[in-house]
């Protein structure tokens, strides 16, 4: 990925006479009761609240003025709305344009809101505990992946659905991820401290790291960068030096837990997000600690419905983007808008995925009913578990798998899969010390 062009600098502007006397006159320009001023302030209303362009981006654009002096005119906009944030002697910008008004307000009419309540009706409980689950699985294959994990999404999904215990790093990397996230939860009425980040890095690296105090404390060196993984030469990033990394995770956390200034807690979450990603305070799991901490911090707010979407599975398949949305960030002056304006973008489209999920689940569980009424004493349940043989029709199932799937115990998972065995709809097979099943009835049930 090829870093993006910092922007000109307003000194450079000063320095050279000409260039000077071009931007006074683009000025006067502006100002005049004019269809070129009247086209100058569209494109700034355009790419300060609509797109919210970044330097490298506009100087590709084909636009009637001079890139240069626009781009000053248009950070002069920006800067009267700047919100800044003292992290350390760092200082970061964000701004709130029109577009994340729009976005947000679409977040906010979906969450906090109920699964029934997207679902248009009242959704099984076995439904909403099968998709909540599955969506922290996804989370934590997904957050485990950007961050190295070797381990397939199939592969992981059977080990953590079995409680299969790990073979290797990248196996405890999912695990640990998994079970964090599903204490984030229990964690959201805390405030923010030192200690709760240590907890939560602690809980997602334990076993995974070279040494145990690069688990439980921040790092104490500064030979960590971060760069591309195909290429060791390009470096993106040089996280601060590590002693200053208790005053701005100090900072960091006064921010996170100060609520004199309003600001929407998505928008706080994800900038949450970012710091942790910028001030890399731990020598490995910054990423997994960060994307954590948005969660906690949306669900501490009650966005629920953010608990049943997983916005990591949506990096997995844009991972430059997703690494230039900091970039973006760090090379215009820390202004985080770029990064909130992915990460709002993202968190929209995985409700979307998510009322997509909705309507197939929806014809899933038709589909369950009629099965029921078509097969005498079998349980809703126990309709849900056919009717996944039936649309695996080659794959094995172990008890195990179908207990952590549907969330119940070993014992009522076998009984359902024997019942559906006697009833000539799954064949049994020994593998090794235990027992797995497969689909044999008619496919056209």
């Amino acid at each position: 990925m090829k870093k993006p062009q910092r922007p000109p600098e307003i000194e450079d502007v000063w320095e050279d006479r000409k260039l000077f006397d071009e931007y006074r006159d683009f000025n006067t320009k502006a100002s005049e009761n004019t269809n070129e001023a009247k086209e100058i302030h569209q494109l700034i209303r355009k790419f300060n609240e609509m797109e919210y362009i970044h330097w490298d981006d506009l100087r590709r654009k084909k636009i009637n003025f001079n890139p240069v002096l626009f781009w000053h005119m248009l950070r002069r906009n920006r800067r009267s709305k700047f919100h800044e944030l003292l992290i350390g002697d760092e200082k970061f910008l964000f701004n709130t344009p029109e577009i994340f008004q729009k976005q947000i307000h679409r977040i906010d009419k979906a969450s906090p809101a109920s699964f029934d309540w997207l679902f248009g009706e009242f959704t099984s409980e076995t439904n909403k505990k099968q998709y909540l689950i599955n969506s922290l699985m996804e989370e934590a294959i997904a957050s485990s992946q950007l961050e190295g994990a070797a381990t397939t999404r199939p592969e992981a999904k059977k080990i953590l659905r079995e409680g299969r215990k790990p073979k290797n790093t990248s196996e405890r990397m999912i695990i640990n991820n998994y079970q964090t996230i599903r204490r984030l939860k229990e964690l959201r009425d805390k405030p923010l401290s030192r200690e709760l980040i240590l907890e939560i890095h602690r809980e997602i690296t334990k076993g995974t790291l070279e040494s145990e105090s690069d688990e439980t404390e921040f790092r104490t060196c500064d030979d960590i960068v971060v760069g591309s993984k195909s290429d060791p030469t390009k470096i993106y990033h040089y996280p601060p030096e590590c002693k200053k990394i208790p005053a701005m995770i100090d900072d960091l956390v006064a921010f996170a837990n100060n609520d004199d200034e309003f600001i929407h807690p998505i928008v706080k979450a994800i900038i949450l997000h970012f710091l942790i990603g910028y001030i890399h305070p731990f020598n490995d799991g910054n990423g997994r600690t960060a994307r954590a901490l948005f969660y906690w911090f949306a669900l501490k707010h009650h966005y629920d419905l953010l608990e049943y979407i997983s916005i990591s599975r949506i990096f997995v398949h844009a991972p430059a983007q997703y690494s230039r949305a900091y970039l973006l960030t760090e090379t215009d002056s820390n202004d985080m808008t770029y990064f909130i304006d992915f990460n709002i973008h993202i968190i929209s489209q995985a409700l979307e995925e998510l009322k997509r999920y909705i309507v197939r689940k929806k014809e899933e569980e038709s589909q369950s009913l009629r099965l029921v009424e078509q097969i005498p004493d079998l349980s809703f349940r126990q309709a849900e578990i056919l009717r996944d043989f039936i649309k695996h029709p080659t794959r094995y199932y172990a008890i195990s798998e179908i207990a952590g799937k549907y969330k119940v115990s070993l014992p009522t998972a076998r009984t359902d899969l024997l019942l559906l065995e006697e009833k000539g709809k799954l064949k049994k097979y020994q593998d090794g010390k235990r027992q797995v099943f497969i689909y044999k009835g008619e496919k056209g049930l």
